[in-house]
């Protein structure tokens, strides 16, 4: 493939997570007591947190899968006439709880690489909508606690409400998830547009978490440099899930189609 087009996708740059574990695995490869030495060259507090480090990136990768499904195809192919309409409610389950455990994963690796402390990762989800509407529709849809903000901006609302997802409106592209609570508050989601406030935040602390690490972790300049530069490169080649859309084709190809019978009719050619 011509570097100039290349596509680079978010897995390709936890791989720079891996990377640091390899090397630093490669520095004490005949040690006698590998985990204990494996901890401290990774400055972790325990012997197994490389495990849990790895873990936590494989959940990045694993999750990622499932955002990505989410870009191409919302809460359904609009192309699969099956007329499962539970479908709809289970992709948007698995997405939203997807969504959940990727924070969870960058909330753990942060942690351990002494980043920054869990509580100000999980502000910065916190504060996003798609966290919200994960716990209306996909975590406390019958016991979602409102926040002191929501609370002091409407007294009048019960701290502890339920939700119910107003399901006549709920339809494969996701593109107006309705909610109303027993406060009769309705709320409207647009799902890829919420999902890429989230990638855009989730990729920026991704690159944050892998320089960081590559300054902390990476001993001699000359390889912190390597590493930087390969790092660099790929950057700006990241594609742009919202073009990932298929639903979105999917609609082009109706009308285009629609078009073509309409100037056949009107031709005379039926």
């Amino acid at each position: 493939m011509n570097k100039n087009t290349e596509i680079i996708y978010k897995e390709q740059l936890t791989d720079f997570l891996l990377l640091i574990l390899r090397i630093a695995e490669n520095e004490i490869r005949y040690s006698n007591d590998f985990e204990k030495e494996f901890q401290k060259r990774l400055k972790f507090q325990k012997k197994t947190d490389w495990k849990r480090f790895r873990a936590s990136v494989d959940l990045l990768d694993d999750t990622e899968y499932a955002i990505i499904s989410a870009f191409m195809y919302q809460l359904g192919d609009l192309e699969n006439k099956n007329n499962d309409f539970g479908e709809t409610n289970i992709r948007l389950y698995g997405i939203l709880n997807a969504v959940y455990l990727q924070m969870s994963a960058f909330e753990e690796i942060a942690v351990l690489l002494h980043y920054s402390s869990r509580k100000e990762i999980r502000q910065i989800f916190n504060d996003l909508d798609i966290y919200k509407l994960r716990g209306i529709a996909g975590a406390h849809t019958v016991d979602y606690e409102y926040s002191k903000t929501e609370r002091k901006e409407n007294s009048e609302i019960n701290k502890t409400t339920s939700f119910r997802i107003v399901q006549m409106q709920l339809e494969k592209t996701g593109k107006k998830i309705t909610v109303i609570d027993e406060n009769d508050i309705w709320s409207e989601f647009n799902l890829i547009k919420i999902l890429s406030e989230y990638e855009k935040i989730a990729t920026e602390l991704l690159i944050k978490l892998i320089r960081f690490s590559i300054k902390r972790l990476i001993k001699t300049n000359e390889e912190k440099i390597e590493i930087e530069n390969n790092l660099n490169e790929l950057v700006p080649k990241l594609i742009d899930y919202k073009t990932l859309d298929k639903n979105k084709d999917y609609w082009k190809r109706h009308y285009k189609k629609f078009e073509k019978d309409i100037d056949k009719f009107y031709s005379g050619e039926e």
